[in-house]
C-alpha cells in the first residue's frame, strides 16, 4: 500500500504509513512537526509555452527534451507545495521540487565546475597570507596552537571577543584526508580549552567551516572559524532551550526523538552509535545533521562520520561550497546536550543566482533538493 514512497513530495503518504504501522513514531512526528500541502495554480499564456518547455521540460540523460509543451505546461500550471514546520524550534521549510529546474540552476556540469575550482584554487595561492600564517596573520594573546596539519591564528576582523581561525596546511580546502580533518577538529578543541583556561567566563565553544566564497569564506585557503562566548549564540541557545523544555514536558531526549522520526521516514543512517539524517526542515539544500553523544575531538567514530559525509558531499553529490557547524555543550557541563554537527550545500560556484534571499532571511527556507536523494547518496558510503 505504501511502497515506493521515496520523495518528500509524498510526505502525506509517509506520515499515513507511520499512523498505520508505527504508532510511536507517528505520535512523535505529530508532537514535533506539523505540515500541510497545497497546489499553486497559474495560467501559462500561449506566447510563453515554448519557453516554459525549454526551461522546465523533462530531459533524458543526453539533455534532450522528452515531453511535449502541453505536458510541461500541465505540470507548471499546478504545482504541489509541501510546508513542514518544527513546532519546537520554529524551523520551517517549503518544498517544491520544480524549483530545481528553474532557469539558471539546472543540473551541474561537474566537469566545468571542477575545472573552474581548480583554476580558482591555483590562482589564489599567489600571495596567499594563509599559506604563511605565522608571517601574515595575527596570533592570540596566549600564542598559537600548532597541529600536525593546521595552525591557529587570531581573526583580524573578529566575529566576537574570542574569534580565531584554524588554518589548514593544505591550501585547497576540498583536499583533506580523515587524518587531516581529525587534526583540524583537535586543534579547534585545544583552542577552546586554551581560551577557557585564559578567560573562564567564556564557556560556550562554537565551530564553523565556511568552504569557499559562496559559503561566506573570505579566503580560498582552507580554514575554519572558532569562537568562545559567555552565552550560547542565538540558534544554539534555541536548541539548548528546546532540549530542556522537551525533556521536562515529555521526559524524552529531543534529539533522539528527532532521529526516530527521520529514521521511521527512511531519512537516516547510523555509523556505530553516531546518528545522522537528511533533515525534513533543512535551512537550505541537502542539510545533514549528525548527532554525537561524545566530543568529536575524543571520538574517531564521530570524526569518521563527519569525514564520510563531507567526502560524499564533495565526491558524490558535487557539493564544493558548504557550511559546517558544530554546536557544543557549555564547557563546564558533561553529558546531556549532545554535539550537533550540521552540514549544508551552498550551491554551485558557477551559478549567478544566490542560494539565499529574503524568504530565507525573513520568511521560511525554500528548498529545491529532495532529502531522500541526499540520504540515498549518504547510505551508499556508510
Amino acid at each position: 500500500m505504501f511502497d515506493n514512497i521515496n520523495s518528500i513530495m509524498d510526505l502525506e503518504k509517509r506520515v499515513e504509513n507511520l499512523r498505520v504501522t508505527d504508532a510511536t513514531a507517528y505520535s512523535t512526528f505529530k508532537r514535533i512537526y506539523r505540515f500541510d500541502s497545497g497546489l499553486g495554480s497559474q495560467i501559462i499564456p500561449d506566447s510563453f509555452k515554448a519557453k516554459t518547455l525549454k526551461y522546465f521540460g523533462r530531459r533524458d540523460s543526453t539533455g534532450k527534451i522528452i515531453e511535449s509543451a502541453e505536458e510541461t505546461v500541465a505540470r507548471i500550471e499546478h504545482q504541489k507545495i509541501i510546508n513542514i514546520h518544527n513546532q519546537w524550534t520554529g524551523e520551517s521549510t517549503l518544498f517544491n521540487s520544480l524549483r530545481a529546474d528553474r532557469p539558471g540552476i539546472k543540473g551541474k556540469d561537474l566537469k566545468k565546475e571542477k575545472k573552474y575550482i581548480s583554476k580558482l584554487v591555483a590562482e589564489s595561492e599567489n600571495g596567499c597570507d594563509f599559506c604563511q600564517p605565522e608571517k601574515y596573520t595575527p596570533e592570540d594573546v596566549f600564542g598559537r596552537l600548532v597541529g600536525e596539519h593546521s595552525i591557529t591564528a587570531a581573526n583580524l576582523a573578529k566575529y566576537d571577543v574570542w574569534s580565531s581561525l584554524v588554518i589548514f596546511n593544505n591550501h585547497n580546502p576540498l583536499k583533506f584526508t580523515l587524518k587531516e580533518l581529525s587534526d583540524y577538529i583537535d586543534t579547534s578543541f585545544a583552542w577552546f580549552e586554551a581560551v577557557n583556561n585564559h578567560s573562564p567566563q567564556f564557556e560556550f565553544p562554537f565551530f564553523v567551516w565556511n568552504c569557499l566564497p559562496r559559503a561566506g569564506a573570505s579566503q580560498i585557503h582552507g580554514h575554519c572559524q572558532i569562537l568562545m562566548s559567555k552565552e550560547p549564540y542565538a540558534r544554539v541557545k534555541t536548541l539548548m532551550e528546546t532540549y530542556q523544555k522537551y525533556k521536562k514536558e515529555y521526559g524524552a531526549d529531543y534529539f533522539q526523538d528527532i532521529y526516530l522520526v527521520h529514521h521511521s521516514m527512511g531519512l537516516s543512517a547510523q555509523h556505530g552509535d553516531i546518528n545522522f539524517f537528511a533533515s525534513i526542515t533543512p535551512i537550505k539544500e541537502k542539510e545533514v545533521i549528525i548527532i554525537s553523544p561524545r566530543n568529536p575531538s575524543d571520538d574517531i567514530m564521530a570524526k569518521d562520520t563527519i569525514f564520510r559525509v563531507l567526502r560524499c558531499f564533495i565526491d558524490t553529490l558535487g557539493v564544493f561550497s558548504f557550511n559546517l557547524s558544530i554546536s557544543i555543550p557549555p564547557y563546564y557541563k558533561k553529558g546531556g546536550f549532545p554535539y550537533i554537527i550540521r552540514i549544508v550545500d551552498r550551491g554551485s560556484l558557477l551559478k549567478s543566482t544566490a542560494d539565499m534571499g529574503g524568504m530565507e532571511l525573513y520568511g521560511s527556507s525554500v528548498v529545491a533538493d529532495d532529502p531522500y536523494k541526499t540520504v540515498d547518496a549518504l547510505k551508499s558510503v556508510f
